[in-house]
């Protein structure tokens, strides 16, 4: 057998196997390392969605608290206002003073 035989039957194509197997390899390493980055980049993308949301109904509920807490200022000062209270007081049985004694005292 000569040489050139052997190189041609043995040496070459175990060669070549040998270079497909690691490009197969490396291609495969390459599927899955880019399979995980996208499955990362998703798993991102979902996080960022739902957080987006909760900010969202977040901000939703602060409008509406603010709301609510502009109705009660204005409620207060409706309740706040003298000629309410002058009908509450009188409701109460309150009545307006006949004379004011005032009560002098002296600095200390």
């Amino acid at each position: 057998m000569s040489v050139a035989w052997q190189q041609s039957t043995h040496g070459v194509q175990r060669r070549k196997e040998q270079i497909n197997q690691v490009t197969a390899r490396a291609f495969v390493v390459s599927i899955v390392l880019a399979t995980l980055l996208m499955g990362g980049y998703l798993a991102l993308g979902a996080a960022n969605v739902r957080l987006s949301n909760e900010v969202w109904s977040l901000h939703n509920a602060m409008a509406q608290i603010q709301r609510d807490n502009s109705r009660l200022e204005t409620e207060i000062a409706r309740l706040s206002s003298i000629p309410v209270l002058q009908v509450r007081s009188v409701a109460l049985g309150f009545a307006p003073a006949e004379s004011i004694d005032y009560l002098r005292l002296g600095t200390p």
